[in-house]
């Protein structure tokens, strides 16, 4: 049974849905319409050399905005269809998508997780803090060696949670809850055992 589901933040899809849209559009006032931009150069109605060459460039530039913007606009509108989570935490485990796009997530279960917090880490570049997931592993094995959108630090991996739906502190204290009772569980069977 699934406890908690974090999925990427529609508001966040939407606006990188909208940036393709816009570069788009520049692409064809650039390319074709000269709406907002500058024409290539004129003299008497016809185009000049200069002007030639300024709509070689318009549309090599026009080419980059349109690729551009047909990319982020298409992985925000199958992101938004096909609303793949980025992490479940179940009463078994955690399911946790640090794989490159595309690849299927990756189930751990509770027995080979140490503990599950957050953390504050900061930019190198000097910018505001950023919070993080960590999840510390007994055994990380199964995982990938370079994550996506996360990093290792030994056996402790610091997921970026930039764009989730859920905030961070919600999902620490749902992860704390089930961890804590995989191990009261897991500790009740080996007392029964003996």
């Amino acid at each position: 049974m699934n406890l908690l589901r974090v999925d990427r933040s529609p508001i966040r899809l939407f606006l990188f849905g909208l940036v393709g849209l816009l570069l788009m559009l520049g692409a064809v006032d650039v390319m074709w319409g000269n709406w907002v931009s500058t024409p290539p150069d004129t003299y008497n109605d016809e185009i000049t050399s200069k002007g030639r060459n300024q709509r070689r460039s318009d549309y090599v530039w026009g080419a980059f905005m349109l690729a551009g913007g047909v990319g982020l606009f298409g992985y925000a509108v199958t992101s938004l269809i096909r609303r793949s989570p980025v992490l479940v935490l179940r009463e078994d485990g955690i399911v946790i998508a640090v794989g490159p796009p595309g690849e299927e997530p990756v189930f751990v279960s509770w027995e080979a997780i140490d503990g599950v917090y957050c953390a504050a880490e900061k930019d190198p570049d000097g910018g505001p803090s950023r919070d993080v997931l960590v999840i510390d592993f007994i055994d990380p094995e199964g995982l990938p060696s370079e994550p996506w959108g996360a990093s290792w630090d030994g056996n402790r991996l610091q997921i970026d949670t930039a764009g989730w739906e859920k905030p961070i502190g919600e999902v620490t204290i749902h992860a704390g809850i089930a961890l804590e009772q995989a191990h009261r569980l897991a500790t009740e069977e080996e007392m029964q055992d003996e």
